[in-house]
């Protein structure tokens, strides 16, 4: 993710760059993705750890609502 500040000093996005072969097509995407199936994922469920994770570390809190259930479930 590419952020700027602006006069004022607001964040803006600029750009968002996924992992190369971060897609759900198991027969295109990189070895990110292909890790976590061994490791017993779906793509889905990557995909809802991912933004987990990264909001905790944004905000310093777990992510709330019927994401945080299904990544707990």
């Amino acid at each position: 993710m590419d952020v700027r500040l602006d006069a004022a000093g607001t964040p803006n996005v600029v750009e968002l760059n996924p992992l190369p072969g971060v897609i759900p097509d198991p027969n295109m995407n990189s070895c990110f993705p292909k890790a976590a199936r061994v490791a017993g994922l779906t793509y889905e469920e990557l995909i809802q750890e991912v933004v987990r994770v990264a909001w905790k570390r944004i905000t310093g809190q777990a992510l709330a609502g019927p994401q945080a259930r299904e990544a707990t479930a």
